[in-house]
C-alpha cells in the first residue's frame, strides 16, 4: 500500500516550492513553480496574487500520483506583504510584496506617532517601509478603490490557505503590525489611523494549528482530496528556523534565499530588540531575535548579470579569488532592512585597484552579503547576551560547499551547513506533520536533519576579524551619503 504523504509549500519571492515527504522524514520529490514580480520603479515590488493559485495548479498538475496520496499540507510565505483581496478571496490588486519600499513617509510618520512600538504590538517591530503598516497607510492615502474594496488583508499563504479552505485565517507573526502578537489581536488605534478597520484582520491561530480542511471546490481546482488537513503556516522566515532546529534549542543562524534571515533563538530574550524583531514565545517554542538583510542571492544575481554569466558561474569565478587584498562590498542595492532599515542607503565597492580583475570582485560580492550577516547576528547575540560557538547556515547557501570558503572567511566561528535545497519547504512540512500528530516537538523531531560541521582556520578568523571592521567601516561612509543626499533633496 503506498504510504501517506506530507506536502511542504513554500510561496516565495521568486517561485511557489514543495516537498513531498512521508512522515519518517523521507522526501519523495521537490517541486517548483515559477512567478514573476513586476519592479515598476527603484521602490516598487509587486506580484499578481492569483500567480500563487496558477503555480500551485501546475504543481498539482504534473504530480497527480503523489497529490492523491497527500493527508496534510503545510503552509509557509513570504512576509511582511500585503495582499488585498475581497469577501470571495479575489484580489483586489496587486500585492504589495515585502521588498516594495514606497512607503517610506508613511513609515516615518508611524514612528513619530507612535515610537517604540513595544508597547502597540507587543513585540520590537522597526517602523520602516517594508512593513505592512507602512504600506497600509500609503495605499489608504493613494488608493481609496483598494480600502472600500478590501475585505481581507492576507499574506501570500493565507490568501492561498483561503482558497484551500474557505477560511480567513492567518497566525500572529505573519501578522505582525496588524495585531499584538501576545494578545494575539488586532491593534484597533494603529489601524485606524492608517485608514483601515480592524476587521480586515483574519483569525488568528499558531501556525501548526489547522485552518481547515480542502474544500469541495479547491479538490476540483487542485487535485487534492476534499477534506485534507492544512496548516495555518508561518512565515519562510520562521519555518526555515524549524527545519534548522532553532526552535529545539538556543542558536544563531543565517538562512539565505533573495534575502538572508539571520538571528538567534534564546529562553531569555531581551525585552526591547531596537532594530531586529523579536518572535516572542506566544508565537513560538522559543523567542527568536532575528533582522532580514535586504539582498543576498539577489546580490549574486545582479552581479552575474552585470558579468554577463550565470549565477552559478559567477561563485566559481570568486572560488578563483586570490590574495587577501579582495574589496568591500556592500550589499545594499536595494537598500538594506536590518540593522539600518534605510531603503535610500546605496551599495558600493570599496578598496577597487587596477590589481582588481572579475574573480575578486565576485569574491567582494560574496564576502559583503556574509558580513552583512555577521552583522545581524553579532547584534542579535549581543542583546541575547550570547555568543555561540556556531552558526547554522541554511538556504541556497547551505546546500552549496562553496559557500564554506566565504563563511570561514567573514563569519569567524564554526558552521553547521544544513545541505538542503530549501529549508522553508520542510519547516512547512512540520506545520503540516504537527497537524495531524498535534505535537509540534515531535513533528520537528521526526523530519529534522543533520547538518555537516567545519571550522575555519586561524588564517580565516585573522582576515574575518579584519576584513569585517573595514566592512563596518565603508557602512559608514554609505549611511554618511546617503544622509548628505536627504539633506540635499530636504533643502531643495
Amino acid at each position: 500500500m503506498a504510504k501517506e504523504l506530507i506536502l511542504g509549500l513554500d510561496f516565495g519571492t521568486s517561485s511557489v516550492k514543495g516537498i513531498f515527504i512521508d512522515f519518517e522524514g523521507a522526501i519523495l520529490k521537490r517541486v517548483e513553480s515559477k512567478i514573476e514580480t513586476t519592479h515598476s520603479s527603484s521602490t516598487y515590488a509587486e506580484q499578481n496574487a492569483l500567480d500563487y493559485l496558477v503555480a500551485l495548479k501546475d504543481i498539482s498538475s504534473k504530480n497527480a500520483d503523489l497529490i492523491s496520496r497527500v493527508v496534510s499540507i503545510g503552509l509557509s510565505g513570504q512576509t511582511p506583504s500585503v495582499v488585498c483581496a475581497d469577501k470571495d478571496g479575489q484580489p483586489v490588486r496587486p500585492v504589495l510584496i515585502w521588498q516594495d519600499n514606497r512607503a517610506v513617509a508613511e513609515a516615518a510618520e508611524l514612528a513619530d506617532r507612535f515610537g517604540n512600538p513595544l508597547p502597540v504590538i507587543g513585540t520590537s517591530l522597526p517602523w520602516s517601509a517594508s512593513a505592512c503598516l507602512a504600506k497600509l497607510l500609503w495605499l489608504s492615502r493613494n488608493e481609496d478603490q483598494t480600502v472600500s474594496k478590501t475585505k481581507w488583508i492576507f499574506q501570500p499563504k493565507d490568501f492561498v490557505g483561503f482558497h484551500l479552505t474557505g477560511k480567513a485565517i492567518s497566525d500572529p507573526w505573519s501578522s505582525k503590525g496588524l495585531c499584538n502578537v501576545k494578545s494575539k489581536s488586532p491593534i484597533p488605534d494603529v489601524l485606524s489611523y492608517t485608514g483601515w478597520d480592524a476587521h480586515v484582520v483574519p483569525e488568528l491561530l499558531d501556525g501548526f494549528q489547522s485552518r481547515g480542511t480542502i474544500t469541495k471546490q479547491a479538490a476540483q481546482s487542485f487535485g487534492f482530496s476534499e477534506g485534507t488537513e492544512v496548516s495555518v503556516g508561518w512565515s519562510d522566515a520562521m519555518c526555515g528556523m524549524a527545519a534548522m532546529g532553532v526552535f529545539t534549542k538556543p542558536a544563531t543562524f543565517v538562512i539565505t534565499g533573495t534575502s538572508a534571515i539571520v538571528g538567534s533563538s534564546s529562553a531569555t530574550p531581551p525585552d526591547d530588540g531596537g532594530d531586529l524583531y523579536i518572535i516572542p514565545d506566544t508565537c513560538a517554542p522559543l523567542a527568536v531575535t532575528y533582522g532580514p538583510t535586504q539582498s543576498s542571492g539577489s546580490s549574486v544575481a545582479w552581479a552575474a548579470d552585470l558579468f554577463e554569466i550565470e549565477a552559478n558561474e559567477l561563485i566559481d569565478l570568486a572560488m578563483a579569488a586570490s590574495g587577501t587584498e579582495i574589496p568591500i562590498y556592500l550589499p545594499y542595492i536595494n537598500g538594506e532592512r536590518a540593522p539600518l532599515w534605510r531603503p535610500d542607503v546605496q551599495a558600493g565597492f570599496y578598496g577597487v585597484t587596477s590589481q582588481c580583475k572579475k574573480s575578486h570582485m565576485a569574491m567582494a560580492v560574496m564576502e559583503g552579503i556574509s558580513f552583512a550577516e555577521r552583522q545581524v547576528a553579532e547584534l542579535a547575540e549581543t542583546l541575547n547576551e550570547v555568543r555561540q560557538p556556531s552558526i547554522l547556515l541554511g538556504g541556497h547557501a547551505g546546500n552549496d560547499h562553496r559557500w564554506e570558503k566565504i563563511r570561514h572567511r567573514t563569519l569567524s566561528r564554526a558552521i553547521e551547513r544544513f545541505e538542503d535545497v530549501d529549508t522553508t519547504t520542510r519547516g512547512s512540512a512540520m506545520l503540516a506533520h504537527a497537524v495531524i500528530t498535534k505535537n509540534f516537538s515531535d513533528s520537528c523531531e521526526a523530519l529534522s536533519f543533520q547538518p555537516l560541521v567545519s571550522q575555519p582556520t586561524s588564517n580565516d578568523l585573522m582576515y574575518s576579524d579584519a576584513k569585517f571592521k573595514e566592512f563596518l567601516a565603508a557602512q559608514e561612509y554609505a549611511i554618511d551619503l546617503a544622509n548628505r543626499k536627504r539633506k540635499s533633496t530636504d533643502e531643495n
